[in-house]
């Protein structure tokens, strides 16, 4: 018990001083893009706020209490919500992954990530205090404490829009332990917030576009498809500093939508979508997901785990879609990558028995340096040859863990029952 306190500790105090340390060296926190709405919403300025950025209300709200009741600006308040979100975060994710079977050396690999300084230098914007926010929630279910994690709709509903996923993937992992009185009291938590926001933002000018928000939100995917996936660079008449002349449009009438087109091709997001999937949680994904289809067939799953298997494995396989701000967008997935994945290691140890520990030392420091190395891409320009070293990085992981695990799930368990020494001896 006294280690698991140590490695806990150690864990939040090193990983937190890289994160705070490393994104202050990435910039001022204060020079990136969209913040202007934020510090408009915290100073209370909030009539004239855009569509989506106005119904983000919660964490601007709470730097607004800061500055004002310790006489500080609201940079300094931002400042210190970002730290403190920041510590409740590494605080639940530490706790969490002590108390499982995961080895030791996976400490070392979620505190290296190039997550960590990325959340930290967007403190102003709300990702890092929602993430905090989603810390209580997983922490709640962790406690089995489900109406009161089905609570917690409210404030993430104040806080964003997104928090919709949140309860439709709050719903499907845990409708059986729920019930009908977590899930009616998930569903009416979800209506009082977006109720509030709605009041909140009655006077706001909505959307760029005048369209609503519903229809706006889904539009973002075919536009971002096309910027993210596909390399084309989407124009309309709307946005007319995208190009002067795009080379292909057509008319449409959707509010002051009057025509949709194309500026060009040659677009480089895809380079940089598929670096980032590489490098942002090094090669944790690719662990995360080796070890769910090694466990695929364990019946009885808690339902923090569940949860944090389908909203983060959701939020990575859309993040092309959201967006362009590719890290950040990524960065969605971590209850994937840093809770999910630890957890995974208690399903297949109950699988795999003394097989699993059979080249666990020499796997996991092999491991290990390929994830720093995919880690280390995060700072390389988006290139091709970027790109292909990412590629192989995770082809060398793959090939590290199934060397390490052998035969799949089903053969292990047939040889354990039998002869556990022949199973350790053929791993």
């Amino acid at each position: 018990m006294a280690a698991r306190w140590v490695a806990f500790l150690a864990a939040v105090l090193i990983t937190g001083t890289y994160a705070i340390a490393s994104g202050m060296r990435l910039g001022s926190f204060f020079h990136m893009s969209d913040i202007v709405w934020y510090i408009h919403l915290a100073s209370g300025k909030t009539d004239n706020v855009m569509q989506p950025f106005a119904s983000r209300q919660l964490g601007p709200a709470v730097v607004r209490l800061l500055a004002w009741m310790l006489h500080w600006t609201v940079q300094s308040a931002f400042v210190l919500q970002g730290t403190a979100s920041l510590i409740v975060m590494l605080g639940v994710v530490y706790f969490l992954m002590v108390r499982t079977s995961a080895p030791g050396w996976i400490l070392a690999a979620v505190a290296v990530v190039p997550f960590w300084p990325q959340l930290y230098y967007g403190l102003v914007l709300p990702d890092i205090w929602y993430a905090a926010l989603i810390s209580i929630f997983l922490l709640l279910l962790a406690r089995r404490h489900f109406l009161a994690a089905a609570c917690m709709m409210f404030p993430l509903m104040v806080s964003r829009e997104s928090t919709s996923l949140v309860l439709v993937c709050f719903l499907l992992a845990g409708w059986r332990p729920l019930r009908w009185s977590g899930r009616l009291l998930a569903l009416g938590s979800a209506l009082a917030g977006t109720v509030l926001v709605q009041h909140l933002t009655a006077h706001n000018p909505g959307n760029k576009e005048h369209l609503p928000e519903s229809i706006y939100l889904f539009s973002k995917v075919p536009w971002n498809f096309l910027r993210n996936v596909a390399g084309v660079d989407p124009w309309s008449n709307v946005y007319p500093e995208l190009c002067r002349v795009p080379v292909w449009q057509h008319s449409v009438k959707l509010g002051p939508i009057h025509a949709i087109g194309v500026c060009g091709y040659p677009n480089g997001l895809p380079v940089m979508a598929l670096l980032q999937m590489a490098s942002v949680f090094g090669l944790l994904p690719l662990l995360g997901g080796f070890l769910w289809w090694r466990s695929r067939r364990q019946r009885e799953r808690s339902l923090l785990l569940n949860f944090c298997l389908l909203y983060g494995g959701v939020s990575l396989v859309l993040a092309p879609l959201l967006g362009v701000a590719i890290s950040r967008l990524f960065g969605y997935g971590w209850p994937f990558c840093l809770i999910a994945l630890p957890l995974l290691f208690d399903d297949v140890r109950r699988r795999y028995g003394a097989a699993l520990t059979a080249r666990s030392g020499a796997a996991g420091v092999g491991f290990l340096g390929l994830h720093v190395a995919a880690c280390a891409l995060t700072i390389e320009a988006p290139t091709m040859w970027a790109v292909a070293a990412g590629v192989g990085l995770w082809v060398g992981g793959y090939g590290v863990l199934r060397w390490w695990f052998g035969a799949t799930a089903e053969g292990a368990g047939k040889r354990l029952q039998g002869n556990p020494a022949g199973a350790v001896a053929e791993a």
